[in-house]
């Protein structure tokens, strides 16, 4: 009987700790003398669900070179054939530039930024010629191919494109053309004639696969291209049509789904050999596809009917887990908009709030993670004395810092200057900073450190900033720009102020400055301007993110996340619900908390990381 040495040529290893885990190491055998384990690395494969296209269709082309950069665009959502273009960034799609061309059953190449869309259907069953080439907004008309045709498959780039297969219809087309960024050229011919087959690799190393050859309905040929000829090589193991295809390489492709009957089979293609991988989460046709060997993205298509539905397929020595929200525990006892938010996701501590005109809370309440019990009441302000909404806050849930805001009197909105400590059960007797009394402003820091900045009060935005040492309140260099109803995160000396309304408009901005305890500096916008917006206080300048929030003048309510690295803003995970954009928030990048709104909501935000595993084979 072959032992592993035999197999393998080497002998199992025996190491006292585990060695670096890295796709280098993929494959290895060793035994852990401190654990007894007989352990091996193994690459993890799976699909997983994505963010649904805006606008559901099927028979789409795609482009892009992993699942956080894909682009999707044309195709036909009945009985519409479609121009509409969106890009995906790992969590959401965003509509951008249409097509100058509406079409159906169209090819793509290239990336994201860099996209190439060529021939189709419009209407139902006329052939284009056309070509259109994607900078990352706009389409512009490039060369026409030679041969009209729909349901062909592309690959390459934008520059040195290739595509083939096809039909005119009838007859399925043999023919293959290649792109130089201007005009097409006619290339080698395929060995089978085909439509609706998926393509992977470049313009001189190029691999088709798959479609209808018209005897069998569902093939598994396969061809690679060598820039001149193609060649026929190892079929797939499940013959089918409609089916996406990716791969940068001709040695590294990917194909997945198909039909009909709707298929849900992946299969590897290692440059000889079609090997089977995990199953699509649901089966489909006609669909959307790009991506490489182990980043791959598949998006709407046919079910029937036609899908908005996106998956994502990684192939990684990694345990691979994504930025996420996630409901909360029980949602607060007094439901409330316009609160105040300190602390983190395990012990946050949700002030005040807006319960109605005329009628504003006092209410504390602390979250454990699980659920909200009650605090102590601020202290009563204003004529008459009440509760106060609007406000700032920052700290921990037992050395908390709350201050400004409004109430509504009987007749009169009242403003506040005011500023109260908490201790995780009552707050102080309020103290008072130098500058005007307003709300909506950020606060950011320690209970013994803080920088109070902006504000808004009778449609006035400001600039002051003032500064808090623990006992007293001195005034500091005020922000750039007047704004109010913004989001603010960091410490006394390396803050971080985000977004908001600015004077004189009432038009949300994605303005970010960074302050470094005397002066602001202007960084990287949002992607999304919004006011209003939720962030994780806690979180740091190199290290935040911002949710929710108004993202217009007509108060459009905005459900996407924002994480910052200290340099540029990257979109995140959208939160579940869209409810009120006065839901606050707490925490740091990795773990913060959402609360309160009207409706009241509570989710709770996970960053995503990554964690290299080793399976374990055996016990000793």
């Amino acid at each position: 009987m072959a032992n592993y040495s035999d197999i393998r040529g080497y002998r199992v290893k025996y190491l006292s700790s585990d060695p670096t885990l890295s796709t280098a190491n993929e494959g290895q055998v060793w035994y852990n003398s401190t654990s007894g384990t007989l352990k091996s690395l193994v690459q993890i494969k799976a699909w997983s669900s994505g963010g649904n296209l805006n606008t559901g269709r099927r028979a789409l082309a795609g482009a892009g070179t992993s699942n956080t950069s894909g682009l999707a665009f044309g195709g036909i959502n009945d009985p519409t054939i479609s121009s509409a273009t969106e890009e995906y960034n790992g969590y959401s799609w965003a509509n951008s530039g249409n097509l100058g061309t509406a079409r159906r059953n169209l090819a793509g190449a290239g990336t994201q930024t860099a996209g190439l869309a060529f021939g189709g259907l419009n209407p139902i069953s006329t052939p284009l010629s056309a070509t259109e080439a994607y900078d990352g907004a706009t389409w512009t008309a490039g060369g026409a191919l030679g041969t009209a045709r729909g349901s062909l498959s592309g690959t390459g780039t934008q520059t040195a494109g290739l595509a083939f297969g096809g039909s005119s219809p009838p007859p399925l087309s043999n023919l293959t053309e290649e792109y130089n960024g201007t005009a097409w050229t006619s290339g080698g011919t395929l060995n089978t004639a085909r439509s609706v087959l998926a393509g992977a690799g470049t313009q001189t190393a190029g691999l088709a696969f798959g479609g209808y050859s018209g005897t069998p309905v569902y093939s598994a040929d396969t061809e690679e291209y060598n820039g001149s000829s193609w060649t026929t090589v190892n079929n797939m193991n499940t013959g089918r049509r409609y089916l996406g295809g990716c791969g940068s390489t001709q040695t590294a492709a990917l194909a997945f789904g198909g039909g009909p009957p709707n298929s849900a089979a992946t299969e590897q293609y290692d440059g000889t050999n079609w090997v089977t991988g995990p199953n699509m989460g649901t089966a489909r046709y006609a669909f959307g596809s790009a991506g490489t060997l182990t980043s791959a993205l598949a998006f709407g298509g046919e079910l029937p009917p036609f899908t908005a539905a996106t998956e994502e397929y990684n192939s990684n020595i990694q345990a691979i887990s994504k930025d996420v929200w996630a409901s909360g525990g029980t949602v607060s006892n007094t439901s409330r908009n316009r609160s105040s938010f300190g602390g983190t996701q395990t012990a946050g501590t949700l002030a005040g709030g807006y319960v109605g005109a005329n009628n504003q809370t006092k209410a504390t309440e602390e979250y454990n993670g699980t659920s909200w019990a009650a605090g102590g009441d601020l202290i009563a302000q204003g004529n008459p004395p009440g509760g106060t909404y609007s406000a700032m806050a920052t700290g921990t849930q037992t050395a908390g810092l709350f201050g400004g805001g409004t109430s509504q009197g009987t007749t009169l909105d009242y403003y506040f200057n005011t500023t109260m400590e908490y201790d995780g059960s009552t707050w102080s007797s309020p103290t008072t900073f130098p500058s005007t009394g307003r709300q909506l402003g950020g606060m950011f820091g320690t209970q013994t450190a803080a920088v109070l900045a902006g504000g808004y009060r009778t449609s006035t935005y400001y600039t002051n900033v003032d500064k808090y040492n623990g006992t007293a309140w001195t005034t500091g260099t005020g922000i750039p720009t007047a704004t109010g109803s913004a989001t603010t995160s960091g410490t006394e000396t390396a803050g971080l102020f985000s977004g908001g309304y600015v004077a004189p408009s009432v038009i949300p901005v994605g303005s970010t400055y960074t302050y470094d305890g005397s002066t602001w500096t202007t960084a990287s916008p949002m992607s999304v301007p919004r006011s209003g917006l939720g962030g994780s206080n806690a979180g740091t300048q190199t290290a935040s993110v911002v949710f929710s929030g108004y993202n217009g003048p007509t108060a459009s309510e905005v459900n996407n996340t924002e994480s910052y690295d200290g340099s540029v803003w990257s979109s995140s995970a959208n939160m579940a619900t869209t409810n009120s954009s006065f839901r606050q928030g707490s925490g740091t990048a990795a773990a913060a908390l959402s609360g309160g709104g009207t409706p009241s909501a509570v989710e709770e935000f996970t960053g995503g990381s990554s964690v290299i595993t080793a399976s374990t084979l055996t016990t000793s």
